[in-house]
């Protein structure tokens, strides 16, 4: 028990907020069932296209989805947070610069993220914006990343960011 609480003492204040708003916050509601199987059976085309190749066709898909999903659709669960990451990831895909910033904000506010500290919401926005040539945007959100996580943030395939960020900012910043 001594381990866990050396552990959290040593995530520092904004990450142990972070970990105190996901243990205090309360799930959030499920979609109807009714409701559910339709945005699913457009989720699941979307997916098969996604595989086939046809990427704008895919997005199409996910879009009529997420417009099945009730307002405001911050107070559902799963949905409206999986679907506005996946939607940066595609519009990046795409080249789409304005689309990746528009849904890189509602991402935000579907994870209920408007300072954006949330490690998925600043590593797909990082990894949005290089995949974009926006160095600068990326290297700033791997810089919070790091200044929020430390190098625990950087995990996997995610290393590879890490270097990079420290290569270019040997702090971290």
């Amino acid at each position: 028990m001594q381990l866990q609480v050396t552990h959290i003492a040593s995530l520092g204040n904004q990450s142990l907020g972070n970990l105190i708003k996901a243990i205090t916050m309360q799930r959030k509601p499920e979609i109807e069932a009714g409701l559910r199987a339709g945005i699913d059976r457009l989720l699941e085309q979307s997916t098969q296209r996604f595989r086939s190749g046809a990427l704008a066709e895919s997005l199409a898909l996910g879009l009529q989805a997420w417009a099945l999903i009730p307002e405001p659709k911050a107070n559902w669960d799963y949905y409206p947070q999986s679907l506005s990451a996946s939607f940066v990831k595609d519009y990046a895909d795409l080249h789409d610069q304005e689309n990746v910033l528009r849904w890189i904000q509602v991402m935000a506010l579907m994870y209920d993220d408007p300072d954006h500290t949330d490690h998925l919401v600043l590593m797909t926005e990082g990894e949005a914006m290089l995949q974009l040539g926006d160095e600068a945007r990326a290297y700033a959100a791997f810089g919070k990343i790091y200044a929020l996580y430390g190098r625990k943030g950087f995990a996997g395939p995610q290393k590879r960011y890490l270097e990079m960020l420290l290569k270019q900012h040997p702090s971290g910043a």
